[in-house]
């Protein structure tokens, strides 16, 4: 071969072989940026992934909480729930009680007879007298009195009178009532408590006495004294209540 030709064929594969390394460090190149950018593009991702799982994180905080606290409103509607029911089953078990004894009763009350008997009867006169009144209830079974009941009650009237007035001394005095008895009725008689009565003035009084006299002939006023006797028209004495206390017994 000629020299010249070998050259040209160096030449050709140089140039290839700088074509081919152009050609792979032109896409390389362009890889490089595009691993750059798409790094960038995927850090912002990241951040961006980072902020919504920390979101997500905090609304799954809430849930849980509220998550427990509608587990344990279940827990006391659960408990409310039984408390009723078991209140409901025990009541049921009352009114079937009841219920029973109603039943037993009206078989009680088919097989037994009933009675009222009122009665009246007074005692004394028109000015002492003592009326007792009432009725007596009764339940018979098989010609038996099984059960009775009696409800009374009683009014009237006593009169006492005057009470007796006793002197103690000149002007002390007290009101009696002495015992007494109104049929099987002890009446337990009182005294009131000692009045003392203030002693009147005297009517016929004697003593110096001092005063003025008039002179009809010099139609003047004079001074007189000496001794005097006076005597009093209206004799005055206070008047006095009584009390006592008297008490009744049967």
């Amino acid at each position: 071969m000629k020299k010249s030709y070998v050259i040209g064929i160096n030449i050709i594969n140089l140039i290839t072989v700088l074509t081919i390394i152009g050609v792979r460090y032109f896409y390389a190149k362009q890889e490089v940026d595009f691993l750059k950018n798409d790094s960038a593009r995927q850090d912002v991702l990241i951040q961006n992934n980072e902020t919504y799982i920390d979101s997500l994180s905090q609304i799954t905080s809430k849930l849980e909480i509220e998550s427990k606290k509608q587990e344990d409103r279940i827990k006391k509607y659960s408990t409310d729930l039984y408390e009723i029911v078991r209140w409901s089953k025990e009541y049921e078990q009352r009114i079937q009680n009841l219920q029973d004894a109603i039943d037993v009763m009206k078989l009680e009350l088919l097989n037994t007879e009933a009675a009222m008997v009122p009665f009246l009867k007074e005692f004394g006169n028109q000015d002492n007298y003592i009326k007792v009144f009432g009725r007596s209830g009764l339940r018979i079974k098989d010609n038996k009195v099984v059960q009775s009941e009696t409800i009374a009650d009683f009014e009237g009237e006593l009169n006492l009178g005057p009470p007796q007035i006793e002197e103690l001394d000149r002007y002390e005095y007290r009101a009696i009532y002495p015992d007494n008895e109104f049929l099987n009725l002890k009446i337990k008689g009182g005294q009131s408590e000692v009045i003392k009565i203030k002693p009147p003035r005297n009517q016929i009084s004697i003593g110096p006495m001092l005063g003025v006299t008039y002179n009809q002939i010099t139609g003047l006023t004079e001074p007189i004294w000496g001794i005097g006797i006076t005597y009093n028209m209206i004799k005055l004495c206070p008047p006095f209540i009584f009390k006592f206390k008297n008490s009744l017994s049967g």
